[in-house]
């Protein structure tokens, strides 16, 4: 055998012994990691193939909540903003709904304004003359009220009752009645409004106050800076009236 034949047959034992040395350390570091594996999640190695699968699915699951979570965020996101906007919407109606509520006297309301007292007169009645003649009658009432409100009154009151659209003011004997309640004199009417207006309006010449300081009847119109009036507590009855379809 010649000296290269036996250096030729050491190179292949080296190789070969590195070789053996390399698949033996891979080897003894499977066994190790299969035993670390089985004794922290204790899982045999026959098992690992099916534990890294179902892992994967775990690992889709996770991704598909993660997915499930953010859609349903921007849901909340938008179910907020529409919220908002639902608040902004019921905040205009209550608004809306204030007003109607002052405009329809059903809400205590004060302001400035003007006091009107009229009261029968003192006169003495002559022999044989009529004892209306020196009555407060209710069309004398009810002009007062269309005056103050044709002089832009925002609320009146007629001995503390609030005259509203449904107010009907009629005579009972020798009283007059305002929504269903009798009232007497002295009749104190007061009204919310421009005070210098409503007051020139009610003093104004040839008007009803006028006439009956004509006639002798205690008449006097005062300027308030702050008139309060209550809410109106009686019903509304419609017999004829009915909402308007808006489909049509």
């Amino acid at each position: 055998m010649t000296p290269r034949s036996v250096f030729a047959g050491r190179r292949w034992q080296l190789a070969l012994t590195a070789a053996a040395l390399v698949v033996g350390f891979v080897l003894a570091v499977q066994v190790r990691t299969e035993r670390l594996i089985e004794t922290n999640l204790q899982v045999t190695s026959g098992r690992l193939g099916e534990v890294a699968y179902r892992y994967r699915q775990v690992e889709a699951r996770q991704a598909a909540l993660r997915g499930r979570l953010a859609e349903l965020r921007r849901e909340i996101a938008d179910e907020e903003q529409q919220a908002a906007a639902g608040r902004a919407a019921t905040e205009a109606l209550a608004a809306d709904l204030a007003r109607m509520r002052v405009l329809s006297g059903l809400t205590p309301v004060h302001g400035p304004g003007v006091l009107v007292m009229i009261a029968d007169s003192t006169r003495p009645l002559k022999p044989g003359e009529d004892p209306n003649l020196v009555l407060i009658h209710y069309s004398d009432v009810h002009a007062v009220v269309a005056t103050l409100f044709a002089a832009g009154a925002e609320a009146v009151a007629v001995n503390d009752e609030r005259v509203v659209g449904t107010t009907g003011i009629a005579c009972v004997g020798t009283t007059i009645l305002c929504n269903t309640r009798r009232l007497a004199p002295p009749y104190r009417i007061e009204a919310i409004g421009d005070p210098h207006a409503l007051a020139a309006a009610a003093m104004a010449q040839g008007g009803i106050l006028d006439e009956l300081r004509a006639f002798q009847f205690p008449v006097t119109v005062t300027v308030e800076s702050d008139v309060r009036l209550s809410a109106y507590t009686g019903t509304f009855v419609h017999q004829f009236a009915r909402p308007v379809d808006a489909g049509r």
